[in-house]
């Protein structure tokens, strides 16, 4: 489990990756993302987002995803309550078997705050609507 940009750098730059996997919500969030991307990509690496922990980690990486050139993949768990379970519309799989990027403004989810009280009861506390 890498963590930061700093980290992947030497492994990258060794060629010890032929794919790399950072999570968007590990890593430092968007910017220090596309920089790992970028960092990769330079290095014949391949790129695919890692949106195992939450929808909106998930949600970041299909945004990713889509805005970066030669991404053909983002890995994701169904089933997980922090994915399926905390928006207001969960993520469905198409006809073809993938996830579409939403495509409505910021990540393109909206949160249920109602989901979101069953495993924080202070959900009020943090702005969801």
């Amino acid at each position: 489990m890498l963590t930061r940009r700093q980290a992947f750098q030497p492994f990258i730059e060794r060629g010890a990756f032929d794919i790399i996997q950072p999570d968007v919500t590990k890593v430092g969030g968007i910017s220090e993302q596309k920089l790992i991307r970028e960092m990769a990509a330079c290095h014949g690496v391949e790129y695919v987002g890692h949106g195992w922990n939450t929808a909106l980690g998930l949600a970041a990486d299909l945004q990713m995803a889509a805005a970066f050139p030669n991404t053909r993949f983002v890995e994701y768990i169904g089933g997980s309550a922090y994915v399926d379970g905390l928006l207001a519309r969960p993520f469905e799989l198409n006809a073809e078997g993938y996830l579409e990027t939403p495509f409505t403004p910021g990540l393109g989810v909206a949160i249920d705050a109602e989901k979101v009280r069953r495993y924080a009861p202070d959900a009020d506390d943090l702005r969801l609507a």
